[in-house]
């Protein structure tokens, strides 16, 4: 396995976001049986369902599109309209993401996704309910990256958006199992519709960071206020990042 940079392992593997919000939770598609809820079971699930919080160590966050490449520096437009001029360092990482398919999820895949929690019970079965979950984007994650961002957080996609990473520990139709720790709950029920994207995630090297290209940067504010990035999603082979 690779040995990445710290701050990788305490942010969540990252993605570029497409203009314009994302659907509400309850629009989510259900390909399985709902079931009824009761007090009792709202009752455990709130129990049960991980507690998202936000990692202090997360970097900023900028999203966009990169309209030059100069040397040791680039320029991103961000969604919001702002022009940004981004370092790149030596051992700034760069990760890859290409197109994937549902059909390569199995038992044990390491996988990322960024979810929402909808008002409605897991079809995975356990001895207590946990709230299931709406992906937006999935990624099935290379072996090389197996253990990237491990955990289940909040994340910046909307207010109440989550990300999670971990192994494939159960499959129901769509609904993912993500694990991501020893006991029964140090896991997220994440559903993914079939119309969200699914990339295959991997390393990749500065060269694919070209003008047009669509990019999702963790990047920290030097004292000079330049912005210095560590790590940079890119989507290649016409995958389009999609958070």
């Amino acid at each position: 396995m690779i040995r990445l940079p710290g701050y990788l392992a305490a942010v969540a593997s990252a993605i570029v976001l497409t203009l314009g919000a994302p659907a509400r939770a309850q629009d989510a598609a259900t390909d399985h049986k709902v079931i009824p809820r009761s007090q009792t079971k709202d009752a455990a699930a709130q129990s049960h369902t991980p507690k998202a919080e936000r990692d202090a160590a997360e970097p900023d966050h900028i999203r966009g599109q990169v309209t030059k490449v100069d040397g040791s520096s680039i320029t991103v437009k961000t969604g919001e309209g702002k022009t940004l001029s981004i370092g790149l360092k030596d051992d700034t990482t760069v990760i890859s993401l290409t197109k994937g398919s549902f059909a390569d999820v199995d038992f044990g895949v390491y996988v990322g996704a960024v979810a929402v929690k909808l008002e409605e019970y897991s079809p995975i079965v356990r001895d207590s309910a946990v709230w299931l979950h709406k992906g937006f984007e999935l990624r099935i994650i290379d072996e090389k990256l197996r253990g990237i961002a491990l955990g289940h957080k909040k994340w910046d996609l909307t207010p109440d958006s989550i990300i999670a990473h971990g192994w494939v520990d159960d499959l129901e139709v769509r609904v993912l199992s993500i694990k991501w720790g020893p006991t029964d709950y140090d896991e997220t029920d994440v559903e993914i519709p079939h119309d969200v994207p699914v990339n295959k995630m991997s390393l990749g090297d500065k060269s694919l960071i070209k003008p047009g290209v669509r990019v999702f940067i963790g990047a920290r504010k030097g004292s000079d206020g330049q912005h210095l990035a560590l790590f940079v999603f890119v989507g290649k082979d016409g995958a389009v990042p999609p958070l």
